[in-house]
């Protein structure tokens, strides 16, 4: 069962990453953690996630982030974010 409920995009806080160095500004950072999930349409259990990303606190450098990574530090699980995992997104 959906519901309707028009065009709507929310972002949700994920807190901060371990300390990463920004492939943009060079500085050692806890990065903050955000997810795009998309309500036009809601099922009771079922969200449409639309991306993962992360913002430089020093540069505001904007990097997507691996969708696993967020939920596995959501679960609690030790993992630590790297540089590798952080990909430049290109401005539409």
């Amino acid at each position: 069962m959906a519901i309707k409920t028009g065009e709507k995009l929310i972002t949700k806080n994920h807190g901060k990453s371990n300390l990463v160095v920004c492939p943009d500004c060079g500085k050692e950072v806890n990065f903050s953690l955000f997810e795009n999930i998309d309500l036009s349409s809601v099922a009771l259990f079922l969200k449409k996630k639309s991306g993962c990303f992360a913002v430089c606190p020093q540069c505001a450098g904007v990097f997507g982030v691996n969708e696993n990574f967020i939920h596995e530090k959501e679960r609690g699980t030790a993992c630590a974010m790297t540089q590798s995992d952080l990909e430049k997104l290109k401005k539409p």
